[in-house]
Protein backbone atom coordinates (compact mmCIF):
# COMPACT_ATOMS: atom_id res chain seq x y z
CA UNK A 1 0.00 0.00 0.00
CA UNK A 2 2.79 2.35 0.86
CA UNK A 3 4.30 1.87 -3.05
CA UNK A 4 1.18 2.78 -4.35
CA UNK A 5 0.81 6.09 -2.21
CA UNK A 6 4.55 6.99 -3.24
CA UNK A 7 4.19 5.97 -7.33
CA UNK A 8 0.69 8.08 -7.06
CA UNK A 9 2.37 11.08 -4.92
CA UNK A 10 5.46 11.05 -7.22
CA UNK A 11 2.89 10.31 -10.57
CA UNK A 12 0.78 13.34 -8.72
CA UNK A 13 4.13 15.69 -7.94
CA UNK A 14 5.55 15.25 -11.68
CA UNK A 15 2.24 16.10 -13.44
CA UNK A 16 2.07 18.99 -11.61
CA UNK A 17 5.91 19.72 -11.94
CA UNK A 18 5.58 19.12 -15.93
CA UNK A 19 2.86 20.55 -16.15
CA UNK A 20 3.63 24.21 -14.19
CA UNK A 21 7.16 24.56 -14.88
CA UNK A 22 7.44 26.11 -18.22
CA UNK A 23 3.96 28.29 -17.56
CA UNK A 24 5.73 29.15 -13.49
CA UNK A 25 8.57 31.03 -15.22
CA UNK A 26 6.15 33.30 -17.48
CA UNK A 27 3.02 33.74 -14.64
CA UNK A 28 5.45 35.00 -12.01
CA UNK A 29 5.73 38.39 -13.58
CA UNK A 30 2.05 37.77 -14.54
CA UNK A 31 0.51 36.91 -10.96
CA UNK A 32 1.22 40.52 -10.09
CA UNK A 33 -2.19 42.71 -9.29
CA UNK A 34 -4.23 39.28 -10.02
CA UNK A 35 -7.27 38.76 -7.64
CA UNK A 36 -6.45 36.57 -5.00
CA UNK A 37 -10.02 34.69 -4.08
CA UNK A 38 -9.16 33.17 -0.89
CA UNK A 39 -6.95 31.53 1.24
CA UNK A 40 -8.10 27.25 1.46
CA UNK A 41 -6.44 24.54 4.08
CA UNK A 42 -4.68 21.93 2.31
CA UNK A 43 -5.65 18.54 3.36
CA UNK A 44 -3.47 15.49 2.31
CA UNK A 45 -4.03 11.82 3.25
CA UNK A 46 -6.04 13.47 6.08
CA UNK A 47 -3.43 15.28 7.51
CA UNK A 48 -3.74 19.38 7.44
CA UNK A 49 -0.62 20.82 5.78
CA UNK A 50 1.02 24.05 7.89
CA UNK A 51 0.92 26.10 4.34
CA UNK A 52 -2.40 27.68 2.57
CA UNK A 53 -2.97 27.12 -1.06
CA UNK A 54 -4.64 30.00 -2.56
CA UNK A 55 -7.14 30.29 -5.69
CA UNK A 56 -5.10 33.37 -8.08
CA UNK A 57 -7.53 34.03 -10.86
CA UNK A 58 -9.40 30.72 -10.89
CA UNK A 59 -6.43 28.64 -10.70
CA UNK A 60 -5.45 26.61 -7.71
CA UNK A 61 -1.78 27.18 -6.20
CA UNK A 62 -0.97 24.56 -3.59
CA UNK A 63 2.49 24.71 -1.37
CA UNK A 64 4.56 22.01 -3.67
CA UNK A 65 7.23 21.40 -0.57
CA UNK A 66 4.15 20.81 2.19
CA UNK A 67 2.54 18.39 -0.09
CA UNK A 68 5.31 16.36 -1.25
CA UNK A 69 6.68 15.98 2.69
CA UNK A 70 3.20 14.77 3.44
CA UNK A 71 3.75 11.93 0.97
CA UNK A 72 7.11 10.78 1.76
CA UNK A 73 8.73 12.82 -0.79
CA UNK A 74 12.10 15.79 -0.74
CA UNK A 75 12.27 18.53 -2.94
CA UNK A 76 15.69 20.06 -3.63
CA UNK A 77 16.34 23.19 -5.29
CA UNK A 78 19.61 23.44 -6.81
CA UNK A 79 20.04 26.22 -9.57
CA UNK A 80 17.24 26.14 -11.38
CA UNK A 81 16.76 23.08 -11.34
CA UNK A 82 14.07 21.60 -8.56
CA UNK A 83 14.61 17.76 -7.87
CA UNK A 84 11.76 15.55 -6.37
CA UNK A 85 12.49 12.15 -4.79
CA UNK A 86 10.92 9.83 -2.61
CA UNK A 87 12.11 8.26 -0.37
CA UNK A 88 12.37 4.22 -0.47
CA UNK A 89 13.08 2.03 2.62
CA UNK A 90 12.38 -1.42 0.83
CA UNK A 91 15.84 -3.51 1.40
CA UNK A 92 16.99 -0.85 4.05
CA UNK A 93 17.02 -1.07 8.04
CA UNK A 94 14.58 1.12 9.19
CA UNK A 95 16.27 2.49 12.28
CA UNK A 96 18.93 3.04 9.91
CA UNK A 97 17.18 5.22 7.48
CA UNK A 98 15.78 7.27 10.55
CA UNK A 99 11.90 6.53 9.72
CA UNK A 100 9.33 5.22 11.82
CA UNK A 101 7.66 2.38 11.96
CA UNK A 102 4.55 2.56 14.63
CA UNK A 103 1.64 0.69 12.82
CA UNK A 104 0.13 4.79 12.21
CA UNK A 105 -0.32 7.02 9.50
CA UNK A 106 3.17 8.32 10.33
CA UNK A 107 5.04 5.06 9.07
CA UNK A 108 8.37 5.72 7.19
CA UNK A 109 8.22 9.98 7.96
CA UNK A 110 11.74 11.37 9.60
CA UNK A 111 12.03 12.42 13.45
CA UNK A 112 12.04 15.67 11.83
CA UNK A 113 8.95 15.81 10.29
CA UNK A 114 7.27 14.26 13.09
CA UNK A 115 8.85 17.12 15.17
CA UNK A 116 7.17 19.23 12.88
CA UNK A 117 4.05 17.73 12.83
CA UNK A 118 3.56 17.66 16.94
CA UNK A 119 4.15 21.31 17.45
CA UNK A 120 2.26 21.93 14.53
CA UNK A 121 -1.11 20.10 15.99
CA UNK A 122 0.04 21.65 19.60
CA UNK A 123 0.88 25.03 18.97
CA UNK A 124 -1.18 25.80 15.74
CA UNK A 125 -4.20 23.72 16.20
CA UNK A 126 -4.19 22.36 20.03
CA UNK A 127 -3.33 26.04 21.74
CA UNK A 128 -5.79 28.35 20.13
CA UNK A 129 -8.35 25.40 20.38
CA UNK A 130 -7.94 25.22 24.01
CA UNK A 131 -7.99 29.00 24.47
CA UNK A 132 -10.79 29.28 22.39
CA UNK A 133 -13.03 26.55 24.61
CA UNK A 134 -11.90 28.26 27.38
CA UNK A 135 -13.51 31.86 26.58
CA UNK A 136 -16.57 29.95 25.68
CA UNK A 137 -16.98 28.35 28.76
CA UNK A 138 -16.82 31.44 30.49
CA UNK A 139 -19.21 33.00 28.43
CA UNK A 140 -21.80 29.75 29.06
CA UNK A 141 -21.06 30.19 32.87
CA UNK A 142 -21.54 34.06 32.53
CA UNK A 143 -24.53 33.55 30.55
CA UNK A 144 -26.31 31.27 33.01
CA UNK A 145 -25.59 33.39 35.76
CA UNK A 146 -27.47 36.53 34.21
CA UNK A 147 -30.13 34.15 32.96
CA UNK A 148 -29.76 34.24 29.57
CA UNK A 149 -30.21 30.29 28.79
CA UNK A 150 -31.16 31.20 25.14
CA UNK A 151 -27.31 32.55 24.40
CA UNK A 152 -26.05 29.78 26.74
CA UNK A 153 -27.40 27.11 24.84
CA UNK A 154 -26.24 28.52 21.39
CA UNK A 155 -22.48 28.39 23.05
CA UNK A 156 -22.61 25.66 24.30
CA UNK A 157 -23.26 23.99 21.05
CA UNK A 158 -19.91 26.34 19.93
CA UNK A 159 -18.46 23.99 22.91
CA UNK A 160 -19.16 20.97 21.75
CA UNK A 161 -17.66 21.56 18.17
CA UNK A 162 -14.31 22.78 20.50
CA UNK A 163 -14.38 20.26 22.11
CA UNK A 164 -14.47 17.74 19.22
CA UNK A 165 -11.75 19.04 17.42
CA UNK A 166 -9.35 19.30 20.11
CA UNK A 167 -10.25 15.64 20.84
CA UNK A 168 -9.61 14.90 17.13
CA UNK A 169 -6.11 17.22 17.30
CA UNK A 170 -5.34 15.27 20.40
CA UNK A 171 -5.69 12.02 19.08
CA UNK A 172 -3.62 13.09 16.26
CA UNK A 173 -0.76 14.30 18.74
CA UNK A 174 -1.07 10.76 20.61
CA UNK A 175 -0.01 9.12 17.14
CA UNK A 176 2.53 11.62 16.35
CA UNK A 177 3.99 10.74 19.81
CA UNK A 178 4.02 7.30 19.38
CA UNK A 179 5.56 7.41 16.34
CA UNK A 180 8.39 9.68 18.11
CA UNK A 181 8.81 7.14 20.96
CA UNK A 182 9.10 4.48 18.33
CA UNK A 183 12.23 6.00 16.58
CA UNK A 184 13.91 6.03 19.79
Amino acid sequence: MKKVAYIAGGILIGFVLSTSAGAFADSVKSLVGKKVSGEYTVIVDGQKLADKGAIIDGKANVPVRGISEALGADIKVSGKTITVTTASTEGTDQASAGTVNSGTDYDGKSREYLIEQQTFYSKTLLEPNKAGRAEIVAEIEQAKKSGNTEYASKKEAQLKEYDDRIATYEYELAKIEAALAALK
